[in-house]
């Protein structure tokens, strides 16, 4: 590995990047987990569109939450798992996991 690559200004970048990205992904929460018919989505963000897509990225429900808590009715998406991200504007700033039963 070239040594510029291991200089403490790179680690600590890749540390913080590493800090980060672990804090946004625990700043949501989805209860209950496994769920069937309906979820509640937990997040620090004070609201944000909620989209559940696919594991191949494909979009399956979007709701706009104008607050958190949200309680959303997934009982029309079909048994497997889902990525639960909160999107506000362009970015997309937590996502974690769902498994519908």
């Amino acid at each position: 590995m070239p040594k510029s690559l291991l200089s403490k200004p790179v680690v600590i970048a890749l540390i913080c990047l590493m800090t980060i990205t672990t804090a946004a992904l625990a700043a949501i929460k989805v209860a209950p987990r496994p769920t069937t018919d309906s979820v509640t989505i937990h997040s620090e963000t004070k609201k944000g569109e909620v989209i559940l897509s696919h594991p191949d990225g494909t979009i399956a429900f979007l709701r706009d939450c104008l607050k958190f808590p949200c309680q959303i009715d997934i009982s029309s998406l079909g048994r497997g798992e889902y990525d639960v991200m909160i999107r506000n504007g362009t970015d997309i700033q937590h996502m974690v996991g769902l498994y519908k039963e």
